[in-house]
């Protein structure tokens, strides 16, 4: 409510034990009509006054406990939102060295691919078979001779292998 971010609630407060006080002071007019002689002429004025004061004074009261009451639950849920941002946070930094770790191992493992493959067209398989049985060795060395013969007659010109080759070669 726009008005308790205008007035303090003591105001409010105030106003309900001014109700009450009025509300009181009506109904002991018989004892007080000694001391204040006009307050026996405004009684009902007075009543109708101090009620309305107490309805004011108790729902505003009412209003302040909810508004509290919402206040509080902005503030658990601000720092909710504070601890999932510090979590998301780690989580990030995790994900990230995850990734970088990732990206390593595949560029690791992409240079090895292209060296392996460089050595097989350039035709250096010593160091390929040498941990190899005889059995692996004649068909690793039968599977290097279809190569050889294909890449002498590959109808895919050479400048476009050459591309391709540098295309995915890493700087």
């Amino acid at each position: 409510m726009w008005i308790l971010k205008w007035l303090p609630d003591w105001f409010f407060y105030g106003i309900l034990v001014v109700g009450i006080i009025g509300l009181i002071s009506t109904y002991l007019v018989k004892f007080i009509a000694k001391f204040i002689p006009p307050l026996y002429m405004y009684k009902t004025p007075i009543q109708l006054v101090s009620i309305a004061f107490i309805i004011l004074g108790v729902f505003m009261s009412g209003a302040i406990y909810n508004n509290d009451q919402w206040e509080a639950k902005i503030k658990e849920l601000q720092e909710k939102v504070k601890l999932a941002e510090e979590k998301s946070k780690e989580v990030n930094t995790q994900i990230e060295t995850q990734v970088i770790e990732k990206t390593k191992v595949i560029r690791e493992k992409g240079k090895t691919q292209i060296e392996y493959i460089n050595r097989l067209v350039e035709g250096k398989t010593v160091e390929i078979v040498k941990d190899m049985s005889a059995e692996e060795r004649a068909a690793f060395e039968k599977k290097q001779k279809e190569l050889q013969d294909a890449l002498k007659n590959c109808p895919v010109p050479k400048i476009i292998v050459e591309e391709l080759n540098k295309a995915t070669e890493q700087k």
